[in-house]
Parts: C-alpha cells; sequence; structure tokens
C-alpha cells in the first residue's frame, strides 16, 4: 500500500537513502515479476509511496533497469577480480566467464533487454552517465582479461567484451523461451531447437578466444 504522507527526502544522505530504496524495491520486484512485470507502479507499491514521487529520483522504469545492469555488470568484474590471479588456457578462461554469467540471470536478461528496449526510453543525459560508468567499468575488466590471457592487449580485450556481449543478448532470450516454445521443444520433431544458456556461451566464448589466438599467432 502506498503511503500518501510521503515525506520528501532534502539532505543529501536522505535522497541517497531514498534512491537505494527505490532500487531494493524495484530488485524485489524483478525477482518475482521479471523484466515485465518492472512498471512504477509496482516499485512504488513496493516502496510504500506513491508513484509521482519516484520521477525525484528516476525519470523512467528503464532509467532503473540500466542502474541495475550496470550494479549487476560491477559485481561480476568484482567476482572476476577476485577469481583470475595469472595467466590461464582461453578454454579455461571461457568456461569461468560462461558460469559466471549463468549464475547472473537478472544481469543476462537485462543485457538482452538493454538495446531493443531500455536504451529507447531514457534521455540523453542518462544515456551519456550510464555509458561512461559502463566503459569506465569495462577497462577494469579489459584489465582482468589481459592478467588471464596476456596475449590480448587492451583493445582486442575490450572487443572481446563486447562479443560476449551480443552472445549473452542474444542467446539469453532463446535459452529461455516462453512456456509455449518450453512445451513445443520437448516434442522430438523440435528438440535440436532447445539450447541451455551455459554450454552454449561457453562454446561461443571458447571459439572465439581460439580464434583470436590463432589469428595473432599467424600474424606474428
Amino acid at each position: 500500500m502506498t503511503n500518501q504522507s510521503f515525506q520528501r527526502a532534502r539532505s543529501a544522505e536522505a535522497k541517497a537513502q531514498r534512491h537505494n530504496d527505490l532500487i531494493r524495491a524495484a530488485t524485489c520486484v524483478l525477482e518475482q515479476d521479471g523484466v515485465d512485470g518492472l512498471t512504477l507502479q509496482a516499485i512504488a507499491s513496493r516502496a510504500g509511496i506513491v508513484k509521482s514521487n519516484i520521477y525525484r529520483y528516476f525519470e523512467t522504469r528503464e532509467a532503473i533497469l540500466v542502474e541495475l545492469l550496470l550494479r549487476d555488470f560491477v559485481e561480476l568484474i568484482e567476482d572476476m577480480e577476485t577469481k583470475v590471479s595469472g595467466e590461464m588456457a582461453p578454454a579455461d578462461m571461457a568456461q569461468l566467464l560462461s558460469e559466471m554469467f549463468a549464475s547472473r540471470q537478472r544481469l543476462c536478461e537485462l543485457m538482452s533487454e538493454i538495446a531493443p528496449t531500455m536504451e529507447k526510453n531514457i534521455s540523453i543525459d542518462c544515456i551519456r552517465n550510464f555509458k561512461r560508468a559502463l566503459l569506465a567499468e569495462a577497462s577494469r575488466a579489459t584489465s582482468v582479461l589481459q592478467k588471464g590471457l596476456p596475449w590480448l592487449n587492451a583493445e582486442e580485450a575490450m572487443a572481446v567484451f563486447f562479443s560476449i556481449h551480443v552472445f549473452v543478448a542474444g542467446l539469453w532470450p532463446v535459452t529461455n523461451p516462453p512456456p509455449a516454445l518450453v512445451t513445443l521443444y520437448e516434442e522430438p520433431e523440435f528438440a535440436p531447437l532447445k539450447y541451455e544458456f551455459a554450454p552454449a556461451l561457453f562454446g561461443m566464448i571458447t571459439a572465439h578466444l581460439l580464434g583470436l589466438e590463432a589469428s595473432k599467432k599467424l600474424s606474428a
């Protein structure tokens, strides 16, 4: 139930707390109802406020989603930093990355939504701030990737992460189909269309890394 006597946050600390409260409310709604169920009204109801007060902190629901994506990406990079301590074989790096993404359902779902949906309903200022933060975190990610695969230069490592984004964004909806398709894929005729996310992602990343490594050796 919303709180009609909601008090506007005045101090910087109070505003930051309200911002985080709304992110937590959005997280709860997203976990329960998915991206399609994440509406501003649902967030407001979970947070105990009226919907109009959300606009003091976020311009649209998509602005909330891009912040959640960025937070999840930061968490993944921090996890990488603890797990990549030295040089790795391409297949081992692919295994690690595929497992890390597969264990983060929300991140994968948001990555599949960002280009077709999320970035179409936020202002250019919001996009600019998001991309700036994303580039900073991607720079951290490339440093970790280079630690594990030192034959990659910084530009190549950044390109690898772009490719992984494309792999995840494309694979996630295909490997997490709606109920009707889940039923259809149980029929022998359509079984070849059924794919599991983690193994498919592992195969794509492995092929990509091995191809890059072979290409560099040939051009050396």
